[in-house]
């Protein structure tokens, strides 16, 4: 099979997993679909340069990552407000004040914290693909993680990170 179209079937089942995880970092729908969308073009650009033996969703997710990066550093260079620029009647889900209180308490953790939650939590990556994704050992990935839900904890009951 060729490789632009097992990249295609590797990639259709995560791309509702993508869009959270770019929401939860973008928190704009319309950014979020572009990131997803400039991830899979850059996907396919290098998708002969993936190692089989690793997995792809780690691999994938690390390149949306990248993206929505580029994008948030691009608003920030155009000094455009990027991450507080939002609709919160078009993009609030169900239960906004739930939502709002999460994502608020997310936003106040480090960086280090805030990025394995969301891609733990949003793209639903495991511990290998974590480790994939973050370049990191898997080790590091579990006591980061561990670490990251008690930050979390603490900010979700008014504490301090």
């Amino acid at each position: 099979m060729a490789p632009e179209r097992q990249y295609a079937l590797l990639l259709e089942p995560l791309l509702s997993q993508a869009a959270g995880y770019a929401r939860s970092i973008l928190r704009n729908r319309d950014d979020a679909a572009d990131a997803v969308q400039q991830a899979a073009l850059r996907g396919l650009e290098r998708i002969r340069t993936f190692d089989e033996s690793r997995p792809f969703k780690g691999w994938w997710f690390a390149i949306l990552r990248h993206c929505c990066i580029d994008m948030i550093r691009s608003a920030r260079a155009m000094h455009t407000e990027g991450l507080e620029d939002f609709d919160a009647a078009a993009d609030a889900p169900p239960n906004f004040a739930d939502w709002e209180q999460l994502s608020t308490a997310i936003g106040r953790l480090p960086e280090h914290h805030r990025e394995i939650l969301q891609l733990r939590y949003f793209a639903d990556l495991s511990y290998r693909e974590l480790a994939e994704s973050l370049s990191i050992p898997q080790g590091t990935v579990m006591s980061r993680l561990h670490l990251a839900r008690k930050a979390l904890q603490m900010q979700m009951i008014g504490g301090e990170t």
